[in-house]
């Protein structure tokens, strides 16, 4: 409750607060969106994968092949919707992130999070993220701002376009438009954590450094294995009590 409060007020902070640089000392660190090629799979149910997977998506079953072990046990959900499976899957694997104690083992959880995530349903929108993502990686803002902006308008149900191009308007200190995307990337998945990493960067270059450590709080109990996170609460911890002191 005391997140979402943040994320409501997250609006009227950069427009009363001048916006500053990060203080001295630690930069927060530069993550990266998790990437998925078109070799890459998305687990879908095989009884409604027909005409509904989008491109690059293969479908894993769970019939083993010669070489491989028994196959995984795997709740039956044949019932449900696409939606609601999808919603059941990112259920289990966020509870498992929370509880992963290996740093390696919780960054594949993510990018399995993550792989779900990039699913918009529409093969067209996949492909122009995935676009924008590679224009981004090579420096050309100008071609991914364009294509972030198709996704969201032709998306704007899509949490995963409203994050990342809320991250493009960060890296242009556009501080303005980053808020106002995160957020609305959080209003539709609210357990994205890239989003909630680029709001407590916003913050502190807002100057307001407890708001975005609650942030990075917040991003942690949804993640607790990711080192940016711990990095960057103990160093503003470290500031706001040393300044009590």
């Amino acid at each position: 409750m005391k997140f979402f409060f943040l994320i409501s007020a997250a609006f009227a902070l950069f427009v009363t607060c001048p916006v500053a640089q990060v203080r001295d000392g630690m930069q927060p660190e530069s993550l990266s969106f998790v990437e998925i090629s078109s070799a890459e799979y998305l687990p879908v149910r095989a009884d409604e994968a027909q005409g509904k997977a989008g491109a690059g998506i293969k479908i894993v079953t769970d019939i083993a092949d010669d070489n491989a072990g028994p196959p995984v046990e795997r709740p039956d959900r044949s019932h449900l919707t696409i939606e609601a499976e999808r919603e059941a899957r990112l259920g289990d694997l966020f509870a498992k992130l929370g509880t992963e104690s290996d740093a390696d083992a919780a960054k594949l959880v993510a990018e399995e999070i993550w792989a779900i995530w990039l699913d918009s349903g529409s093969a067209s929108v996949n492909m122009i993220l995935r676009r924008g993502t590679a224009a981004e990686k090579k420096g050309d803002v100008d071609l991914a701002r364009r294509m972030y902006d198709h996704v969201t308008t032709l998306s704007p149900d899509y949490a995963e376009g409203w994050a990342r191009s809320g991250r493009l308007a960060y890296s242009e200190n556009d501080l303005s438009r980053c808020i106002t995307e995160v957020t609305q990337a959080l209003v539709i998945e609210p357990r994205h954590f890239y989003a909630i990493w680029t709001l407590g960067n916003a913050l502190e270059k807002l100057g307001r450094r407890e708001e975005a450590l609650e942030a990075y709080r917040e991003a942690r109990r949804l993640y607790p294995e990711l080192k940016a996170l711990k990095d960057r609460i103990a160093y503003l911890e470290n500031e706001i009590n040393g300044e009590v002191l």
